[in-house]
C-alpha cells in the first residue's frame, strides 16, 4: 500500500456522510484494497448475491471496471452494477495522480422497481442464490433519485479534495509515481515527454507506460496533457493572467493549439471557461 492516512479521521467522515445520506461509503487505495467503510458490513442484498462464488466474482469485476473508468475520466463515475444497484466512484487525486477511490451507493435508482426486479431476476438466474431472500432484501432497498445521487457524489468530490489537501490521506513520497508526478508539476512550463521522464528516472519506455496506465489510468502523454489542462483551469479561474500567458505557463505556448486542445478536452474554449468561472464565483 502506497498511502498514508489517518484512519480515525476517515471513519469520522464516512460516518458523517452516512448520517446525511443513509448510503454506505467505502474508501479504497489505488489497488482496490478497502481502507475504511461505514457501515462496515455490506447490505443484506449484496451479501446474498456474494454468497455465490461466480456472482461474487462479477461484483468484484464491477468494482474494478468502475474504478478504472473513474481513473480514466479523473472525475466521479456513476453506474449501475450487474445486480441492479446504482453506485458512484470518486477519485482521490493530486494533479491527476489517482491515489485511491471513494465508492458509495448500493441503492436503487429507478422509476419502476418492478421492471428493475424482473431484469435482476433474469440476471441472477445464472447463480445459486436464494431468490426469495434476495427479493425480500430488494424491496427493502432504498430507492434514491438520480439527482440526490449526483448531489451526494459532488459532496464526496469535495471531501476527496479535502482528504488530500488537509493531509488526511497522502501518497508515500518514496513511490516512483509520486516522484514522476512531482517532476511533471515542477517542469510543466517546459518540454516534458516520455523521453525526458525516462532520462530523468532511468526508466525504459515500457516500464513508464505500464506505470502510467496503472497509476494515472492513461498513457503518459495523455497524463501530461491532463496535468497541463488542470493547471490551466486553475489559472483561468484564480488569476487575471492573459490566456496567451497561461498557455505559456502550462507548456502549451502556441495559443491556437492551446485553445484547440482545451476545447477538445473540456468542451469549451479557455475564454468561455473563464467566463463560466466568474459567473459561478459571483453567485
Amino acid at each position: 500500500m502506497n498511502l498514508l492516512f489517518n484512519i480515525n479521521d476517515l471513519k469520522k467522515m464516512l460516518f458523517d456522510f452516512y448520517t446525511l445520506t443513509q448510503m454506505r461509503t467505502a474508501i479504497f487505495d489505488e489497488n482496490l484494497h478497502e481502507i475504511a467503510s461505514y457501515p462496515t458490513r455490506l447490505s443484506s442484498y449484496c451479501r446474498i448475491i456474494r454468497s455465490d462464488a461466480e456472482a461474487y466474482k462479477k461484483c468484484l469485476c464491477c468494482d474494478y471496471n468502475s474504478c478504472m473508468m473513474c481513473k480514466h475520466l479523473q472525475h466521479l463515475y456513476i453506474y449501475q452494477c450487474h445486480a441492479g444497484l446504482t453506485e458512484a466512484v470518486v477519485p482521490i487525486q493530486s494533479n491527476g495522480l489517482v491515489m485511491g477511490y471513494i465508492m458509495f451507493g448500493q441503492v436503487l435508482s429507478t422509476k419502476s422497481c418492478s421492471t428493475l426486479w424482473q431484469e435482476i431476476t433474469e440476471e441472477m438466474s445464472n447463480y445459486n442464490i436464494d431468490k426469495e431472500k434476495l427479493e425480500k432484501a430488494f424491496w427493502k432497498k432504498k430507492n434514491v433519485s438520480m439527482q440526490i445521487i449526483e448531489s451526494s457524489a459532488n459532496m464526496l468530490e469535495i471531501c476527496a479534495n479535502y482528504l488530500y489537501s488537509s493531509h488526511k490521506i497522502a501518497m508515500k513520497e518514496d513511490t516512483l509515481a509520486y516522484k514522476i508526478e512531482n517532476y511533471i508539476g515542477h517542469n510543466i512550463q517546459g518540454k516534458i515527454s516520455a523521453e525526458t521522464i525516462c532520462d530523468a528516472f532511468n526508466l525504459g519506455k515500457t516500464a513508464l507506460y505500464e506505470l502510467s496506465n496503472k497509476n494515472y489510468g492513461c498513457g503518459i502523454a495523455s497524463h501530461i496533457r491532463q496535468v497541463r489542462l488542470q493547471r490551466a483551469k486553475e489559472l483561468l479561474s484564480d488569476t487575471s493572467m492573459a490566456i496567451y500567458e497561461i498557455a505559456d505557463a502550462v507548456g502549451l505556448n502556441d495559443y491556437n493549439y492551446f485553445t484547440k486542445i482545451f476545447k477538445r478536452e473540456l468542451g469549451v474554449t479557455p475564454k468561455e471557461y473563464r467566463k463560466e468561472c466568474k459567473i459561478l464565483n459571483n453567485k
